[in-house]
Parts: structure tokens; C-alpha cells; sequence
């Protein structure tokens, strides 16, 4: 009777930690969103682990994974990542980029050149950590003439999400930003020829902020066997 019980105990508790941790997921689904201020407190290096090791686990259309990731921490390195990153409308005054990262002896000098700035270059050149995202593409995504072709491009979306949500339950928070063309970041990057840049992602804790989102109700976007 008592190894019964005992039985009966354990199977109890492990329904019980199935439970929470379902619960726990649901609520990081629930806290995901898109940030684009950040303190200036740094990300720790175990979280930043945890977060790309998530990624990592995603599926693969192709199971081997073929992503790699670089963090951009030298200032230097980021204004020339950012320059080559934005988007055509985003480039104006490319100057105030240089001077926003600066070692400037006075910090309201810096967060003024900053605020000059578009929100999302700030948010590239502010953020604690800036992840770039690479996926293994062996024709140039311009080439594709197939879905089928652009498996690798969809796959490291399922890495990219995972790091979101990842990310979300470290309550770190960032958005993903595509840049508007590769071939320049490629080379300041080192990123090989068949390997392409999917997003940059700046990572850190956010500002206060509350953001409103547009209600998607499911009842209104299932459909059965069609539209």
C-alpha cells in the first residue's frame, strides 16, 4: 500500500509540474512583444545563453540547423552594421550616427544625439546587445523561383521566434528588424557568400511602456476545409 501511494503521489506531482509548465508557456505567449526602447541595464550572460540556445532547438525543414549568430558589441562596429542595415528611408544624416556613439564625456550629450535620431536606428545603436541572425541560403533569395526553395528562409523563422519568446520569458524584450539589403553587411560582418542575414534583433530590458495591440479574434480566422 505504501509503494502504492508513494506511486500515486509521484504521478500526481508530475501532472501537477506538466501543468505549470504549460501554464508558464502560455503566459510568456502572452507577454511577447515588440520593444523598441531599452535601459541601459547590460543582459546577463547566462540569460543571452539560454535565449540562443532556444533558438538552436527550433525545427529545421532540413534538421541540421543552419544558423549562426553574431553579437555586435564593439560601438564602431555597430554604426557601420547599422549604416549598412537600414532601410533607404532610414539612412537621412548618417553623420548623427557617428556622433551618437561617441564616448561623450556628458550622457545627456549622448541620449540628445541619440533622440535625433529615428527610433529605429536608436534602438539598433541603444540596445545592450544587437543579435544578427544568419541562415544557410545556397541560392540568392532573388533566384528563388519556388516555395519550396526558400525552406532555409522559412526555417529561420521558427530559430527567430523561438528567441522572442525565449527572450520574453527572461523578461527581455527587443523587435525584429530586416534590413533592406545584405550584400554591404555581409562583408563588414564576415557573413559567407552562402549564408544570409535574416534579422537583426536589438535584446535588452525595456523602458516603461504600454502598448495597445490590435485584437486578432480567433473565431474570425478559422476556417474549415475552406475559406
Amino acid at each position: 500500500m505504501h509503494a502504492q501511494g508513494k506511486s500515486l503521489s509521484d504521478a500526481v506531482k508530475t501532472l501537477n509540474e506538466k501543468v505549470r509548465l504549460s501554464v508558464a508557456f502560455y503566459e510568456v505567449v502572452n507577454r511577447r512583444r515588440s520593444v523598441r526602447e531599452f535601459q541601459s541595464k547590460p543582459v546577463e550572460a547566462d540569460k543571452l545563453q539560454r535565449i540562443l540556445e532556444a533558438g538552436l532547438k527550433a525545427p529545421s525543414h532540413n534538421h541540421l540547423r543552419e544558423w549562426e549568430f553574431i553579437l555586435v558589441r564593439n560601438p564602431e562596429q555597430r554604426v557601420r552594421v547599422v549604416e549598412a542595415g537600414a532601410k533607404a528611408e532610414d539612412m537621412a544624416d548618417s553623420k548623427k550616427l557617428e556622433e551618437a556613439v561617441r564616448d561623450f564625456a556628458d550622457d545627456l550629450q549622448r541620449e540628445m544625439y541619440l533622440k535625433a535620431l529615428s527610433v529605429q536606428k536608436r534602438m539598433l545603436l541603444s540596445s545592450p546587445e544587437l543579435l544578427v541572425v544568419c541562415f544557410r541560403m545556397r541560392k540568392p533569395l532573388k533566384e528563388c523561383k519556388t516555395l519550396y526553395e526558400l525552406n532555409n528562409f522559412a526555417s529561420v523563422w521558427t530559430c527567430v521566434e523561438n528567441i522572442l519568446l525565449a527572450m520574453a520569458a527572461e523578461d527581455l524584450y527587443g523587435v525584429t528588424y530586416i534590413p533592406h539589403e545584405t550584400s554591404v553587411l555581409k562583408g563588414i560582418l564576415g557573413v559567407p557568400s552562402d549564408y544570409e542575414v535574416a534579422s537583426l534583433i536589438p535584446i535588452g530590458y525595456p523602458k516603461p511602456y504600454e502598448v495597445k495591440q490590435k485584437p486578432a479574434l480567433l473565431q474570425n480566422r478559422i476556417h474549415v476545409d475552406k475559406w
